[in-house]
């Protein structure tokens, strides 16, 4: 095991307090990983790897919370954004690149005849919301699963007024009979439904639809004329070329979509049916920067590489080759975790329930995993990307042993 230097870390951190709420705000915060064991600040990445600000280099299981599944610095996409970038890109007007985009999606998501472009998945995610609720004409929204930090969907937290989320009812994830309970409470004032169609809440192992869940879902929707829509941001393109809906074979009526359709740059959208999608015109849905053509540039490269190359074929297999391997080293080891049912998505999950120790094991693997060179998140699912070949499974199943000894020790 390394010990690595992270003293410009820290010294960016204590800078950072002084000008910046928390030094680090959010999820990235060093409180949400293993503080001492983690970089706080990170310099650059290339492939599967990245560089933290002490010139430390890490095997990436994170990329940037799914982005970047053609892995760091692609040369083909960030030519693509070059060159709209040096001929314009924040016009007055918007340029091809939204009609080109928009015209693609609509050939690879099964939902997707029309498209509306913003930046972030929360701004999709927001804009589903309003659509469905002018498409519908009522004001009550069902949510599942996590959809971003605006107001409706963080009932609850701090500086979210009470009259913002109460016509925002939760339920739960492959609970059928919660949500038929729901749509009959209220029943003729359910403007849409949101779901993760895969349940992928923070600090909780990945859980797939339940064999019926979907279609269920879907059919309820329909007999309440509800508009189904579905959050993709990080299952699309990753799953599937049409993400989940592709896979199960069930079609929303709107799905946000965002994070590997641009490989790191942001952009990210609204697709649905033309029906529902044409309320987005009785509504107002806009700002300075949805139609800047850079990102989109960016995201018509990626799906270009993605339709072109076996990525998400090798991606899969890769991911099957480690689930294999870590499946060995938790039934070896007794590691005390469970595993992502995706491939794609690995996750090596210390449930609390398990033990009353659980947290301080968590910390100690992935402390020692971090310590190792390998970037991976205690709370948060993993991602693989087109770069992570033989030598970094290699490399992060060899680290997974070690942290093991240090977990159980």
């Amino acid at each position: 095991m390394v010990e690595h230097s992270r003293l410009e870390s820290q010294r960016l951190f204590e800078r950072a307090q002084a000008v910046i709420p928390g030094g680090v705000p959010g999820i990235r915060a060093p409180e949400n990983f293993v503080e001492g064991a983690y970089p706080i600040f990170l310099a650059g990445g290339s492939g599967a790897y990245v560089t933290d600000v002490d010139g430390n280099e890490y095997l990436d299981m994170l990329l940037g919370y799914g982005p970047m599944l053609l892995g760091h610095a692609c040369d083909e996409v960030d030519r693509a954004a070059t060159r709209r970038q040096q001929a314009g890109f924040c016009l007055n007007l918007p340029q091809p690149e939204l009609v080109l985009l928009a015209e693609r999606l609509a050939g690879l998501h099964p939902c997707a005849e029309q498209s509306l472009f913003f930046k972030t998945g929360s701004d999709a995610t927001s804009a589903a919301i309003r659509v469905a609720r002018t498409y519908t004409g009522r004001d009550i929204v069902l949510r599942c699963g996590y959809h971003g930090w605006h107001d409706w969907c963080l009932e609850g937290d701090a500086g979210v007024p009470a009259a913002v989320t109460e016509s925002i009812i939760e339920f739960g994830y492959n609970d059928p009979d919660q949500l038929r309970d729901l749509l009959q409470k209220y029943r003729g004032q359910v403007a849409g439904i949101i779901l993760t169609p895969v349940g992928h809440d923070f600090d909780a192992q990945i859980e797939p639809p339940g064999e019926h869940y979907l279609r269920e879902v879907r059919a309820l929707a329909d007999e309440h004329e509800a508009v189904l829509i579905f959050d993709e941001v990080r299952t699309g393109f990753r799953l599937a070329m049409g993400g989940a809906q592709e896979l199960y074979k069930v079609k929303p009526d709107l799905t946000a979509l965002g994070k590997a359709m641009s490989n790191g740059y942001p952009v990210s959208a609204l697709v649905g049916c033309r029906e529902v999608m044409a309320a987005a015109t009785q509504t107002f849905i806009s700002s300075t920067y949805f139609p800047n053509g850079l990102s989109m540039a960016a995201a018509l490269a990626t799906l270009e590489i993605l339709e072109r190359e076996p990525v998400l074929t090798q991606i899969t297999d890769v991911g099957q080759q480690l689930a294999t391997g870590l499946r060995t080293l938790v039934d070896e080891t007794g590691l005390p975790v469970t595993l992502s049912p995706y491939p794609q998505m690995p996750f090596l999950y210390f449930d609390r329930s398990l033990a009353s120790d659980q947290d301080r094991r968590r910390d100690r693997f992935y402390g020692a995993l971090a310590r190792q060179g390998i970037f991976a998140h205690p709370r948060h699912h993993g991602f693989l990307s087109w770069r992570h070949g033989q030598a970094e499974i290699a490399h992060f199943l060899e680290g997974v042993k070690d942290a093991a000894r240090s977990a159980l020790g």
